[in-house]
């Protein structure tokens, strides 16, 4: 649940994932923006031009790519490729990463849209490669497991 601080009052009015909630007798808007919860942020009325909007998306994806890259677990990814090595990259690609909040705090609604989509690309992207190496490094050791122990069974 989350606060708005301020007196509170009751008139919300939902237009395209942005409310508007009066403040101290003021309307203000804030963007619902949808990561493990709803949250509600603050929007500035401010108009952005394309150039910004573009320097914002590429810090944004600049910023994802490099904290996707930090926080992947690389020994999980290929542990599951290796000791699972069909169901592991499939899973790689269904599992929805964790978005990192910490790092978008005070970031614009612009900035944070670009975050997620960059952050959940990347990760997939990595998880599934770290479980497809898995695979192909476990699925021969496998195969050679279970020919040996046919062959000793057999005998």
């Amino acid at each position: 649940m989350t606060f708005i601080f301020g007196s509170y009052t009751s008139s919300f009015s939902e237009e395209n994932e942005r409310i508007t909630a009066e403040v101290d007798g003021r309307p203000k808007k804030y963007d619902v923006i949808e990561t493990k919860r709803y949250e509600i942020v603050e929007v500035e009325d401010s108009p952005i031009t394309p150039d910004a909007l573009k320097s914002i998306a590429e810090q944004a994806v600049a910023d994802a790519e490099k904290d996707a890259v930090a926080h992947l677990n690389r020994t999980l990814w290929f542990s599951t490729g290796c000791f699972f090595p069909l169901i592991g990259p499939i899973f790689s690609q269904r599992y929805q990463p964790f978005m990192p909040t910490a790092r978008v705090l005070g970031k614009s609604p612009q900035y944070i849209a670009f975050y997620y989509d960059a952050y959940k690309v990347k990760t997939k992207k990595l998880q599934f490669n770290w479980a497809l190496s898995g695979c192909l490094i476990g699925a021969p050791i496998e195969a050679y497991l279970f020919t040996l122990l046919y062959r000793a069974t057999r005998d």
